[in-house]
């Protein structure tokens, strides 16, 4: 039960602070949300701060299982998988609204200075997603679907902080232009198709 109520707690902040910030929602209003009585939060919690990390590795758990999902699915090869994986991604943005990016970039541009212990967290979570999307470019560049000349850890990093980017950009558009202009810079010029 106390893991439950812990889960809550981090799926109800995540929720509001995607909506809001990080500053500017209450530990009193995560509390009501997730249902659990005024002064639980110190029980399963020791701090704000830590509340915020536990965030981050809840969700950044949730999208490494997502990518990790998209680019292990055999059935298509590796680079069409990272373009099937962005596809995923710009459908659920064309049906939901622009409004919304990343918590762990929103989350970044906020208190990224200002928490030493949740930066290193928000850093973990982009290191490890970075990872996922270098294993599947390697595999890519084995099988000579995209070319052997760029390292896969650093066109990784490229392309998730393009992909970062092009999410804060859309936010500020309210449009999916700066995503479509993502794939194809990244998919037409930076890994074309052998």
């Amino acid at each position: 039960m106390k893991n439950q109520t812990r889960e809550e707690l981090i799926k109800a902040g995540a929720s509001a602070m995607l909506a809001k910030s990080y500053h500017a929602v209450g530990i009193q209003e995560i509390l009501a949300e997730a249902n659990v009585p005024k002064g639980s939060f110190y029980h399963y919690f020791a701090s704000k701060e830590d509340f915020g990390i536990a965030i981050i590795e809840y969700y950044g758990a949730q999208l490494a299982n997502s990518i990790q999902t998209k680019l292990s699915d055999r059935t298509l090869p590796p680079r069409q998988r990272l373009i099937a994986y962005f596809t995923a991604i710009k459908s659920y943005y064309a049906n939901n609204g622009c409004g919304q990016g990343c918590l762990v970039a929103k989350l970044a541009t906020e208190i990224g200075d200002s928490s030493p212990r949740m930066r290193a967290a928000l850093r973990a979570e982009f290191d490890r997603w970075s990872r996922l999307f270098a294993d599947c470019i390697a595999e890519a560049q084995q099988k000579g679907d995209i070319s052997p000349d760029q390292s896969p850890e650093a066109l990784a990093e490229f392309l998730y902080a393009s992909w970062e980017g092009a999410l804060i950009r859309m936010q500020v558009n309210r449009d999916l232009g700066p995503i479509d202009n993502f794939m194809k810079y990244i998919f037409e010029y930076l890994i074309p198709g052998q």
